[in-house]
């Protein structure tokens, strides 16, 4: 089973390459520097091979996403032309670059079942693989590893400047900090200088918004995030043209009105690993991720009791702040499932999985999962949320009726760094996501991503292949 080397706490922190900002630097500049430095570097095997994963992860959600009537009615709004790209199932129809980015983020972060960043906590990858898929046609591997290497970094770092300050004041961190990924993404692969590189995350900067209220009416949510991948596109091609920005765009305007204080992490504080993606989970089961350290501490238990819900008197959830206060408390849809512990620990319970049917309306009604989550109590405890956002743990305890107590704590869920998820479960879970929409040879057309001995122009037969059987993606 294929995975990458195990990255841990006592492992040397790997000191990024690119300096400091001097004093005299503005915010964008220094991003456009960054951006030039990785568009120059030659990366090894094992940082291009976590990039094929991420992106045929983020393929994998996007055939989850782009199943519902917001996504096909969003479709329907973009005129077709002669020669732009494809959306998932779109059979040979074509919609402006533009218009593919913003479909392609919207299924990406409507499955909730994309990659993310706990320095951030935003999702990367709903930004920076619809870059790749718009503008990346012809591109060859060395040249989209790096596209994708310069937008985690630039927007992660964005992300991690205002975590959690953003999320408390209402804003939503991907949303906001996505025009930045995507212009950054697409200023390598549009072969941008440095002045036309900074113009872009200037410009970018003009095209951000997101709020977290925005989760309370879920399927239409991940407009935000398509609208802003759309704007970070359309900035890089205006700087490309020639059009500048405001070199102080960040400091003076995004974060006077994202913030409206000082930044919680410098810009230019060095990543908890080299770059951006290698700090980045990849999530086994969809939903929130904050509700994932309390569903791999109840899998925990299970592994080592044989506990039958009717036997549970209470279960107690110790875990961060965020946590808590994110949760959505009516289920009324499978978006609010996604955002619920009670939920999804009283579905691993009685169902036995955490897979894409558990969070499925249909069990809403299931008598088992609604008495369960009844006996579920959410607290915060002050040592896991002290170590948010570096840990996104849980403490789970299980207390039945005949008096005993079992418990677990996962300080890292599967699929971080830390606890990395192999290459063969991001393979399993794109099939699955795929099944019944995609062929069998389109699927082995597609996992040819992780071939890192592909030929140039690769990517073109994979998104070939994730656009084809349109009528199969709309049942």
């Amino acid at each position: 089973m294929s995975t990458f080397p195990k990255l841990t706490r006592s492992s040397p922190r790997v000191v990024y390459r690119f300096g400091p900002m001097s004093n005299n630097t503005d915010v964008c500049h220094y991003l456009a520097r960054l951006t030039h430095q990785i568009g120059e570097t030659r990366f090894a095997a094992d940082d291009c091979l976590l990039v094929r994963q991420h992106l045929l992860d983020a393929l994998a959600a996007a055939f989850i996403g782009c199943r519902g009537k917001a996504f096909d009615d969003l479709i329907r709004l973009c005129p077709r032309v002669p020669d732009g790209c494809g959306w998932p199932g779109s059979n040979g129809e074509r919609i402006h670059p533009l218009d593919a980015g913003m479909a392609w983020a919207f299924a990406i972060h409507g499955s909730v079942f994309e990659d993310g960043s706990r320095e951030g906590a935003c999702h990367p990858a709903a930004a920076v693989v619809p870059a790749l898929i718009a503008l990346g046609r012809g591109k060859d591997w060395q040249t989209l590893d790096r596209a994708a290497i310069a937008g985690f970094d630039v927007m992660v770092r964005l992300a991690r400047s205002g975590n959690p300050a953003f999320t408390r004041k209402g804003f939503h961190p991907t949303s906001i900090t996505a025009p930045f990924g995507a212009a950054a993404a697409a200023s390598v692969l549009l072969g941008l200088d440095l002045l036309q590189t900074q113009s872009a995350l200037c410009l970018a900067a003009m095209g951000c918004g997101g709020l977290m209220a925005s989760f309370k009416s879920g399927e239409t949510e991940p407009l935000q995030v398509g609208w802003s991948v759309r704007n970070g596109l359309m900035a890089a091609m205006m700087a490309g043209s020639g059009h500048l920005g405001y070199p102080r765009m960040i400091e003076e305007g995004f974060y006077n009105a994202y913030l409206g204080s000082a930044v919680a992490v410098p810009i230019d504080q060095p990543l908890e690993y080299e770059y951006a993606i290698r700090c980045c989970y990849l999530k086994p089961y969809p939903g929130c991720r904050h509700v994932h350290p309390s569903i791999d501490a109840v899998a925990q238990i299970l592994e080592a009791n044989e506990i039958f819900p009717a036997q549970i008197k209470k279960i107690r959830v110790k875990t961060y702040r965020v946590a808590v206060e994110t949760e959505i408390h009516s289920l009324n849809s499978r978006g609010d499932a996604y955002f619920s512990i009670p939920y999804a620990l009283a579905a691993r319970l009685v169902l036995g999985t955490s897979d894409w049917d558990a969070f499925d309306e249909h069990h809403f009604s299931n008598r088992a999962i609604i008495e369960t989550m009844k006996k579920i109590e959410l607290l915060v405890d002050p040592e896991v949320d002290s170590l948010y956002p570096r840990q996104r743990g849980a403490i789970v305890e299980v207390h039945s009726a005949d008096g005993s107590v079992r418990s677990a704590k996962v300080s890292c869920p599967l699929g971080e760094p830390e606890n990395p998820l192999p290459v063969s479960v991001t393979r399993d879970k794109f099939r699955l996501a795929s099944r019944g929409l995609l062929s069998g040879s389109d699927m082995d057309r597609m996992e040819a991503v992780l071939n890192l001995d592909g030929p140039p122009g690769a990517l073109d037969a994979v998104l070939d292949g994730a656009v084809a059987n349109a009528e199969a993606v709309r049942k």
